[in-house]
C-alpha cells in the first residue's frame, strides 16, 4: 500500500511541476512570438527545465519512504494518511522553490556570461547557441544542487526521541 501511495504522490507531483513549468515559459515568452510561429528552441528549454524537475523530485522519493516507514509508528488510520499527505506536500512546496531559484539563478548567470541578454528573448528569437549554454548551466547547477536536497528534507521528518533517564 505504501508503495503505491508514493507511486501515485510522485506521479501528481512530476504532472504539476510540469505545468507549472510549461506555464512559466508560454508566459514568458508569449508576447515575444507570434501565434504561429514555434521556434525550435521553445521546445528545447522546455525539454531541459522537464528534465531537471525529474532530477529534482527523484530526491523526494528516498524522504517520503522514510516518512512513511516512521510515521506509522506514531499515528495510525486516517490521521496517519492526512499526515503523511501533509509532509508530502511540505517536501513538494521546498523542491519546487528549489527549482525556481535554480532556474532563476541560471538565468542570473546566463546574464551575466552573455552581457545581459536575457534567456526568454533568445529563445523567442530562436538562438539555439543561447538556449544550449543556458541548458547547460541550468544542469550542472542541478546536478551540483542533487546532493543537499535530501539532507534539507530530512530535517522535516519527526523522527521518535528517545527518553533521557537520569
Amino acid at each position: 500500500m505504501t508503495n503505491i501511495i508514493i507511486l501515485i504522490s510522485i506521479l501528481v507531483s512530476g504532472g504539476l511541476t510540469v505545468f507549472i513549468l510549461n506555464a512559466i515559459v508560454n508566459y514568458k515568452i508569449k508576447n515575444k512570438i507570434s501565434e504561429n510561429e514555434k521556434p525550435l528552441t521553445i521546445v528545447v528549454l522546455k525539454t531541459f527545465m522537464f528534465l531537471i524537475s525529474g532530477l529534482l523530485l527523484s530526491e523526494l522519493i528516498t524522504s517520503f519512504q522514510t516518512l512513511t516507514k516512521i510515521l506509522p509508528n506514531s499515528y495510525s488510520g486516517y490521521t496517519l494518511l492526512l499526515r503523511e499527505a501533509s509532509f508530502f506536500c511540505i517536501f513538494l512546496g521546498i523542491l519546487i522553490l528549489i527549482l525556481f531559484a535554480i532556474l532563476w539563478f541560471a538565468a542570473f548567470m546566463f546574464s551575466l556570461l552573455n552581457k545581459g541578454d536575457h534567456i526568454f528573448m533568445e529563445t523567442a528569437n530562436n538562438n539555439l547557441n543561447a538556449v544550449i549554454l543556458f541548458c547547460g548551466i541550468l544542469l550542472a547547477l542541478t546536478i551540483a544542487i542533487k546532493t543537499g536536497i535530501t539532507p534539507i528534507l530530512d530535517q522535516f521528518i519527526p523522527y521518535p526521541t528517545m527518553p533521557i533517564y537520569r
